[in-house]
């Protein structure tokens, strides 16, 4: 299978995903209770009982046997199960404080939905900033040039601007070369030459590897995908959802695994 044929299959099975959530009652849930159901095999995690399998079974029906297995099938399942006994610290940072709602972000810049979704995540952080913790985790799924801009992400989080650089190739075409990338930076302040070093550094590599087997462990086939406290959340969701579920998880202590 050619890398297009594949990136839009990948593409046709993550909108079909996304519409499916869209077209759930999310309206009859607002005001109302919200039902979790456990995730079995990744304790303390759950997702919600409403949107259940829509995510899954969808996304599933749409991607399942798109690839043969990687050449580092072997190495990526072996990081999944490290992830499995250190999920929190994986997700969330080792420094977080014990009245906060950890929200951990995985996004791919050629995400259209990604966009949707960063601008209610603006909305409810700014509801209370001092509530919640914003984690990012770039999963770059369509190619070299999600993957470059990916490592420029992660690499800008060293200088203290990943958010700035992100927020900035949001806004425009994705560059596909590392001169544009590097252009960018340089427009924003960064010091390029050390973004440059970090970008190829096994550091970042290694945080890359990181994003994607959380990302095997919950699930997410996809982007977006939320991690909210204890509750696991595939593809966008309207902000009244989202500001019921840091709701009920004000109330739970950290999750600890």
């Amino acid at each position: 299978m050619t890398v297009r044929r594949r990136d839009v299959l990948i593409l046709g099975g993550i909108v079909t995903a996304i519409y499916g959530l869209r077209a759930l009652p999310w309206e009859g849930l607002t005001g109302r209770s919200l039902s979790y159901v456990e995730i079995e095999d990744v304790p303390p995690f759950r997702r919600l009982k409403s949107m259940g399998q829509t995510s899954t079974a969808t996304a599933s029906v749409a991607l399942i046997g798109l690839d043969a297995p990687s050449d580092d099938a072997e190495a990526r399942h072996a990081r999944v199960e490290a992830m499995r006994a250190a999920a929190c610290p994986a997700l969330f940072g080792t420094d977080l404080p014990t009245d906060v709602v950890p929200i951990a972000y995985f996004s791919e810049f050629r995400c259209p939905f990604c966009r949707a979704l960063e601008k209610d995540l603006d909305k409810l952080l700014a509801d209370d900033p001092a509530v919640y913790r914003l984690v990012q985790h770039e999963l770059p799924i369509f190619g070299p040039a999600s993957e470059l801009a990916a490592r420029a992400s992660v690499a800008a989080a060293r200088q203290g601007r990943q958010q700035d650089l992100r927020h900035r190739f949001m806004r425009t075409p994705l560059v596909a070369e590392e001169s544009s990338v590097l252009r960018v930076a340089s427009d924003l302040g960064l010091d390029v030459e050390q973004l440059a070093k970090d970008m190829a550094s096994p550091e970042v590599q290694a945080e890359l590897d990181q994003t994607r087997a959380l990302a095997d462990l919950f699930g997410f086939m996809g982007t977006p995908g939320l991690v909210i406290g204890r509750t696991v959340l595939n593809g966008a969701i309207p902000i009244s959802v989202l500001r019921q579920i840091t709701k009920d998880e004000k109330t739970l202590p950290l999750p600890v695994c």
